[in-house]
């Protein structure tokens, strides 16, 4: 007697594996699906916010001083001569106060929504004695700049100098926070290049200066601030329940509840290395902090990494229903094999489409049981007719165990490698035992005369 391979089992896992190669093709197009949808939802958000206001960026007002100093210029007759040039000192607060109250909002687009807020600001301080003043310094013509990202949505502000009120007026002087090889600050895709838009208003100076702003600003996204004072206080409350603090310093206290949330941060200049001297200063966009309006979950996101998962469970899939195949001696016909990896493809676009109108939790329940249900009649009326109730039982119980393990693993973000990993290996284990009375080779009686 020898042994021979069963080839009619090789031939069908050879085809089980040509399939589970297929079902890349609609896997990828269900990810170019949800690409596609984020994309358009990424356009509508623009849309609110550029007819409400960006991301707001606040910095301290600063206390500018223009004076005079010579450069030497190089002429085209070949001669050096000194140009008489106007340059700008610009001082931060000594101490800075800054209390943000915001309201929110949802604003739509269709299907899609997005926070916004509006947030009344008010600031706060003072400028202490100046000691490094530069020569030929014009104190008559000092003015104070109020620096902020966008001007959109910012109402007239109430300034107050040294107990006298000021208008500021859009800043002739350009951007006074401007400095040169300055790296773009990112935060979630929300770029700081600069502090773009300012206004300034001329003052008269005294041994102590200070001051006081009040206005209100209408953003989306975030509110951050620059803390660019030798001492910081900062408070930022709101009535949204869904706060992300992220930058540079998170809160040194912070409270959320049903209400809303609030924080405070204490910041000195030491902690945020900026000097007081603006002009020298080199880079203070490492320096900010932002207070972020989210919303807490994002469906295009959970569904991208569901889909991930997809040709992990279809081999899963394929691979129980070969060894239930092959060990109960019950063929299915590589055309219901595709038929039963079209409706897990299916699952994806029907999370992603329900998901867009309700909880992502709630879709997910919702498709999960409706591909189950699909896939277990199926079974029934079209697979193995003659199946028995505990064995349909089993398929009910091992799909909803499969969908169930997905959604833990996409509520999971530090511990999804390692129930992932167990999971795995748990399957196959399972798969071993299931295939463990497979006949592999097919006895051959080698005396058999013909």
């Amino acid at each position: 007697m020898t042994k021979k391979i069963n080839k009619s089992i090789i031939y069908k896992a050879v085809a089980i594996a040509v399939m589970i190669f297929l079902m890349l093709i609609p896997l990828m197009f269900v990810q170019n699906m949800i690409e596609d949808r984020d994309k358009y939802r990424q356009e509508a958000i623009s849309k609110i916010i550029n007819s409400w206001g960006p991301n707001a960026a606040i910095a301290a007002p600063i206390l500018n001083i223009p004076y005079l100093y010579e450069e030497q210029t190089l002429m085209n007759d070949g001669v050096v001569k000194s140009i008489l040039k106007t340059g700008y000192a610009k001082y931060a607060p000594d101490n800075l106060n800054a209390e943000v109250k915001t309201t929110s909002q949802i604003r739509y687009i269709g299907i899609f929504k997005v926070p916004v807020f509006t947030a009344e600001v008010t600031i706060k301080g003072d400028f202490g004695d100046i000691t490094d003043m530069e020569p030929r310094s014009r104190l008559q013509d000092a003015f104070v700049s109020f620096e902020i990202n966008s001007l959109k949505g910012i109402s007239v502000p109430n300034f107050i100098w040294n107990e006298e009120i000021k208008t500021f007026e859009p800043n002739k002087y350009g951007n006074t926070l401007k400095y040169q090889n300055i790296d773009d600050y990112s935060y979630y895709g929300n770029y700081y290049r600069t502090v773009l838009s300012a206004l300034s208003s001329k003052v008269e100076l005294k041994d102590n200066n200070t001051f006081e702003l009040k206005f209100t600003v209408k953003g989306s996204g975030n509110i951050g601030f620059y803390p660019i004072a030798k001492n910081n206080k900062i408070s930022i409350s709101s009535d949204w329940q869904n706060p992300n603090f992220s930058g540079a310093f998170l809160p040194e206290t912070k409270e959320i509840n049903e209400n809303g949330f609030s924080a405070f941060w204490d910041i000195n200049y030491l902690a945020s290395n900026v000097a007081s001297r603006l002009d020298k200063v080199t880079n203070i966009y490492e320096s900010i902090f932002t207070a972020s309006f989210i919303i807490p979950v994002d469906n295009y996101k959970n569904a991208t990494r569901a889909v991930k998962y997809g040709i992990l469970f279809i081999v899963l899939t394929f691979v129980f229903c070969f060894a239930f195949e092959v060990a109960n001696k019950k063929p299915i016909h590589p055309i219901q094999y595709l038929l039963v990896g079209f409706a897990m493809v299916i699952f994806y676009t029907l999370l992603v489409s329900i998901s867009e109108f309700i909880d992502f939790s709630f879709a997910y329940l919702i498709a999960a049981a409706a591909t189950i249900l699909l896939i277990s009649v199926y079974t029934k009326i079209g697979i193995v007719k003659d199946i028995s109730k505990k064995q349909i039982a089993v398929v009910v119980l091992s799909f909803t165990f499969l969908y169930g393990f997905l959604y833990i693993l996409l509520q999971l973000q530090d511990m999804a490698l390692l129930y992932g990993s167990i999971g795995l290996f748990a399957a196959l284990a399972v798969i071993m035992y299931m295939t463990k009375n497979i006949t592999w080779y097919e006895e051959i009686d080698t005396d058999k005369r013909f």
